[in-house]
């Protein structure tokens, strides 16, 4: 009779736990494969068109990361993304897609940019990085942070003090000295002074000739690693950033050299060097650190939390 009673509570536990390990195991499915249908409460519209978070964040991913990239900085830069955009809503649940400086492609483009069997790879890391960091976003002090990443630092991350003039507590100082090591750690514009006196008039309606310009084009304040902050193009005075931005350089650390009657503009590191390094974040990753891991490295004294719980 015991084992009777025994063997009956055994069932019963079967038909109570089976279909929940089923249900559990379908959402993680479903978290996988089918963003179309998960609803996080937060959208982001185009029109008449609303595309859930998450969902978007799929759609701009591959555009702000290599998805050649390790996995696991893959989801530090989902993370980052998801931040950012939610810190942008404010106290609302939804914001414009024109309002977000991320350009959005739809499945049909990457397929037809990458091809079949490239798409296929990259969808699934990306598909990846978004579910195994659903909601997950970065906090300092119970508030979303600003989450400014680069692709690539000039061994050290700038400091928000030295940079903005202002203290974000979380923006400091982090060496990043494997980035020296990356093959596009340098790269080099050569432009004639006609292109750049162009340019400057076309930005500034301001004229300057040649002559002038090949006697006074220097930079002017830098961060003490070499971030670019004034530009003198003779008498004009242009933001570092504005001047990198103009001339599609690869980062504002830059200087001028001479070279054969033009400009040749040397570049050291890819983007702004504030907060996380990607290609830093990718040697973490190697050394197995993972995506929390990471983001508390670059971003320090933050918290990784659950904007969904």
């Amino acid at each position: 009779m015991r084992y009777k009673m025994i063997y009956i509570l055994f069932l019963i536990f079967l038909l109570i736990t089976i279909p929940y390990v089923i249900t559990v195991f379908l959402r993680r499915q479903d978290a996988n494969t089918q963003f179309e249908n998960y609803d996080s409460g937060y959208q982001v519209i185009s029109g008449n068109k609303k595309d859930d978070l998450e969902t978007c964040l799929l759609k701009i991913l591959p555009g702000q990361i290599s998805m050649d990239q390790e996995e696991e900085a893959v989801k530090a830069q989902a993370v980052i993304l998801r931040t950012d955009i939610i810190r942008r809503m404010g106290n609302k649940k939804q914001i414009s897609k024109q309002k977000l400086p991320y350009t959005t492609y739809e499945d049909s483009q990457y397929r037809k940019e990458l091809g079949n069997r490239a798409y296929q790879t990259m969808n699934q890391k990306r598909k990846k990085a978004v579910s195994e960091t659903t909601g997950k976003v970065i906090t300092y002090k119970n508030k979303l942070i600003e989450p400014y990443f680069h692709a690539l630092s000039v061994g050290m991350t700038l400091d928000s003090r030295e940079w903005f003039g202002k203290d974000l507590p979380y923006i400091r100082e982090k060496e990043s000295l494997s980035d020296i090591e990356a093959k596009d750690y340098m790269s080099v514009k050569v432009l004639s002074y006609e292109k750049i006196s162009s340019t400057i008039k076309a930005k500034t309606n301001k004229e300057i000739t040649k002559e002038r310009l090949e006697k006074n084009i220097r930079t002017g304040r830098t961060t003490k690693n070499g971030y670019v902050r004034q530009v003198y193009a003779d008498p004009l005075m242009i933001k570092g950033e504005d001047f990198a931005q103009w001339f599609h350089l690869a980062s504002n650390n830059f200087y001028f050299e001479q070279y054969k009657g033009q400009v040749r503009i040397v570049c050291l590191g890819k983007g702004n060097g504030l907060g996380m390094s990607q290609y830093g974040a990718g040697v973490m990753a190697k050394q197995g650190k993972n995506y929390k891991k990471i983001l508390k490295y670059y971003y320090p004294k933050t918290t990784i939390t659950n904007l969904y719980e």
